[in-house]
Formats: C-alpha cells, sequence, structure tokens
C-alpha cells in the first residue's frame, strides 16, 4: 500500500465614570454684597477645587484598574509541534514507507498534574482512542480525551489540534496543506492557547506506526511561566517523553496488522490491560526512537 493511500486511509478511520454631586452655598440674610461675592467666589472655587480633585482621583482610579486589568490578562502562546523524525527509521516496505507519523491530537492547559493520564494507572477510553488510533474525540459513541480533559476540575480549557492546524507537510504524498492526518516528517503544526501565570500545558498524539504509542509530557506536564511569572519562550522538547497506554499488545512496529495506519478498525487488536508507562521501560523487542528525535515542541508568547 502507497503512503498516499495509507495516510489517506488513516484519515477515513480516524474522523469561544464616577459622578460627584455638590451643594452651592448662599451668603446669610442681611450681608453685604462684597460678603455675598466673596462668599460665592469660594463657594465657587471650592466646587472647581472639588472637581478637580474628583477628575484627579477618578483618573488615578482608572489607571490603577487598567494596570490591574493589564496584569489579569491572560498570555497568548504559540504551541509549534514538529516532525523532526528522518523519512527513513523503519523499513521501506511497512506501512508508513518507513516513516514516523504524528497525528493531530489533545491539549489542555491546566493548574495541576497532568490530566491526561496518570503513570502506572490505566488509561482513560479517550487516551486508549488517541493512543490507539489517533483521534482525540474518541471511539465512535464515546467521549474523546478531549471532553474527558473539559470536564477536569484542574483543567482551564481544552481542545484539539487538528489537521487544519498544519503549516508545513513537504512529505506528505498528497502534497496538500494542511495534509492528511497525521504530519509526516518535516511537517508541522501549529495552534494557539491562552494561559496565565500557575498553568502549565498538557498535550498528546499518537506515534505512528505503533499500537498505543503516544507523544505526551510527564507528570509535570509543560511549564509556561517562569518563577517570576514571565512566559517561557523557546524550545521545550525535553518535557516530552515517548508512552505506551498498555492498553493494546505491541507489535512491530510498520509491519504490525493490528497497529495504525495498517488496521482495518480503530479498536482492533489484543488487549493488553496494562497501564500507562514510559516506552523506554517497555521491553517489546522493538525499535523506537527518542521522542526528541522524533518530535520538536516549541512555546512563542504574543
Amino acid at each position: 500500500m502507497s503512503d498516499d493511500s495509507s495516510r489517506r486511509r488513516f484519515l477515513q478511520l480516524t474522523s469561544s465614570a464616577a459622578l460627584v454631586g455638590l451643594a452651592g452655598c448662599s451668603g446669610a440674610s442681611g450681608e453685604d454684597d462684597s460678603m455675598e461675592d466673596d462668599s460665592m467666589v469660594t463657594d465657587t472655587m471650592t466646587e472647581e477645587d472639588m472637581d478637580d480633585e474628583s477628575m484627579e482621583n477618578e483618573s488615578m482610579d482608572d489607571e490603577s484598574t487598567d494596570e490591574e486589568m493589564m496584569d489579569a490578562s491572560p498570555t497568548t502562546f504559540t504551541v509549534r509541534i514538529a516532525n523532526v523524525a528522518p523519512t527513513d527509521f523503519y523499513a521501506s516496505d511497512g506501512s508508513t514507507g518507513g516513516q514516523i507519523w504524528i497525528t493531530a491530537g489533545a491539549y489542555a492547559v491546566h493548574s495541576e498534574t497532568n490530566p491526561v493520564f496518570t503513570a502506572e494507572e490505566s488509561a482513560s477510553l479517550g487516551l486508549e482512542a488517541l493512543a490507539e488510533a489517533g483521534p482525540p474525540t474518541g471511539f465512535e459513541m464515546e467521549d474523546g480525551l478531549v471532553t474527558e480533559l473539559q470536564n477536569t476540575d484542574s483543567v482551564a480549557h481544552a481542545g484539539a489540534y487538528t489537521p487544519e492546524d498544519t503549516v508545513e507537510d513537504p512529505n506528505d504524498p498528497t502534497g496538500e496543506v494542511p495534509g492528511a492526518p497525521p504530519i509526516a516528517p518535516d511537517g508541522a503544526f501549529e495552534f494557539e492557547i491562552e494561559a496565565e501565570p500557575g498553568q502549565r500545558l498538557a498535550l498528546a498524539s499518537m506515534f505512528v506506526p505503533s499500537n498505543d504509542v503516544f507523544f505526551a509530557p510527564g507528570e509535570s506536564s509543560i511549564p509556561l511561566f517562569d518563577m517570576d511569572d514571565a512566559p517561557v519562550e523557546g524550545d521545550v522538547t525535553e518535557s516530552i517523553a515517548l508512552w505506551d497506554a498498555g492498553t493494546e499488545l505491541n507489535q512491530q512496529p510498520g509491519l504490525g496488522p493490528d497497529q495504525a495506519p495498517a488496521q482495518d478498525s480503530p479498536d482492533q487488536g489484543a488487549d493488553e490491560d496494562g497501564v500507562v508507562r514510559r516506552l523506554a521501560d517497555v521491553d517489546d523487542g522493538y525499535d523506537y526512537p527518542d521522542a526528541s528525535d522524533a518530535l520538536e515542541l516549541t512555546l512563542t508568547p504574543q
């Protein structure tokens, strides 16, 4: 099967003033005009002075409010996920023609530990769907990982980066941008998130070809701000690792009949009934790259 038809087939399988009142004073009965005039002048000056002071205070209040609003405004980040794998990591007769692909995925901006999974515990159904078949929206008639994340208390907001977020994909056999999901070597996703100091970024994408391997950060996720609450900028790939979802038995990458993109259905393959572990701790006898040799993740605050 050609790379072109494999990726098209993969696509088929995985388818939001202050108002101040002043009272005037009048002269006492029987006082002369001079005294009355002086009183009126004094009253007028007093009113003007009070108006000036009120306007000055209001201006200071407005400036303070503006500063507070600026301080409270979230920072927008551009997240870039690039496929930096070689085009011939696996044998050319494999299901991907030797390439490593990175699927569209799910992300969450959150304030506690990684909400996508907990190491040494079973994967959620949404993570299982993503790790085995790629879609962040889940198996048919089931909630996907995005929905699970949106229903997590520690998550400020969650969503998916999709094929429409593909900004480069020169090794896409279809020759299109956005290309067929997932991105091939030298392809890249870009999407935007908003976050406030104290929040972090979690995400997950399937590693193709595999049965249930995925890219994701560990328990601490990806810091978006430093110790001084300044936005993080640049390469944060070191936060990413390859993980085994523990939901399906592994087969030789690129040659396994029950793995994407060779499988005939998204939930094909023998259940493993395992737990999420770092792929480096899984001794299945097969070859995989280091995460940083396949994926590059950068943050650009706006």
